[in-house]
């Protein structure tokens, strides 16, 4: 089925390309990790038995359908880029993803969640099973992460709309995609076409275990075509080499004109074309940090695209990401334009 949003958005303020997972968010104790063999605030790349172990001895003989109307969990349409996309659209951009998803019920509901949230989304389906990604939020707000990608790994670049890829202001990328080599080999393709037309790239590191397993080739991408770079601490240490936000920003800035380091309560740092300034966080307790660094992306891209100065892109990325995590899930509920209008 079309999104009623393609012809109207024939030209977009970004597009993104990511794993596309439902995400199955369900809150569990600190002492429940051990049982789970897990480590707490980890990301495992593991498969649909796994995670249905998971789920089993959690929720005990409840169906995920069950466990959610009874309030257990929740689902939503998610991966990365799906949630920053959400986001620019939340605030007002005009946004789009490409992902992968299979023709079964998650693939069905991914789909519909897109499109009710006004994201361009053209539906990619593919034989085997929808992504989907565990995410077990413990009691200091910390996200524990398993990821079976599925058919999401698959995307390949007749997937992409080439139209809007070459007609967007931005393409967003996220570093998961280089845990496929499929995966890895559209987004290169994609971004030497984003170049040759004018379009400007934003990378999400994504996590600092991915960027260990795929430091040069990141690093390389980076240096030689990423724009705006996107990365928490532990990521921007990884990619840096060292063991500092002041040091690791100073190298990042070097390899792209635009960097932003993400700490958590601490705030964060950016930089544009040499000019550092930092922004302190919004004050706010903290109730799942998932999808914290996907609105941060949002809201600065969305700034940026809205022709604001740095600072002012800054704040409206900080705001948005404290809103984010003093909720369950990683999707503001409220109305994020209308608190930017009292805020800018």
């Amino acid at each position: 089925m079309a999104n009623r949003f393609d012809e109207e958005f024939m030209e977009l303020d970004v597009y993104a390309l990511g794993n596309a997972l439902v995400d199955i968010q369900i809150q569990v104790q600190n002492s429940q990790f051990a049982e789970l063999g897990l480590e707490k605030g980890n990301r495992y790349l593991t498969d649909r038995y796994r995670q249905e172990e998971i789920l089993q001895k959690l929720l005990g003989p409840d169906s995920l359908e069950s466990a959610q109307k009874a309030g257990k969990l929740q689902t939503a349409a998610g991966g990365s880029a799906a949630n920053t996309m959400y986001g620019i659209s939340q605030l007002g951009g005009r946004a789009g993803l490409c992902g992968k998803i299979a023709n079964d019920g998650l693939g069905i509901l991914y789909a519909e969640h897109m499109r009710q949230c006004s994201v361009v989304f053209k539906e990619n389906t593919g034989q085997g099973m929808t992504g989907t990604c565990v995410v077990l939020i413990s009691e200091d707000a910390q996200r524990t992460m398993l990821t079976c990608l599925g058919v999401s790994g698959e995307i390949d670049y007749e997937d992409i709309d080439e139209e809007l890829l070459k007609h967007s202001r931005y393409i967003f990328l996220e570093g998961y995609l280089f845990e496929s080599e499929c995966a890895a080999r559209t987004m290169l393709r994609a971004v030497a076409v984003a170049r040759n037309n004018g379009v400007k790239i934003a990378l999400s590191a994504s996590d600092a275990n991915c960027v260990d397993r795929h430091r040069d080739l990141l690093v390389q991408l980076i240096q030689n075509d990423v724009d705006l770079l996107f990365a928490n601490t532990r990521e921007a240490w990884a990619l840096s080499g060292t063991d500092n936000n002041d040091a690791a920003l100073r190298v990042l800035s070097s390899w792209c004109e635009g960097v932003a380091v993400t700490d958590g309560e601490h705030g964060s740092m950016l930089s544009f074309n040499g000019e550092v300034m930092k922004n302190a966080l919004y004050s706010v307790s903290a109730l799942d940090t998932t999808g914290a660094g996907d609105a941060y992306a949002a809201g600065l891209l969305y700034g940026i695209i809205s022709g604001r100065k740095s600072r002012e892109s800054g704040m409206i990325a900080s705001l948005f990401s404290a809103r984010v995590v003093a909720q369950i899930g990683p999707r503001y509920n409220g109305d994020i334009q209308a608190e930017l209008k009292k805020l800018l």
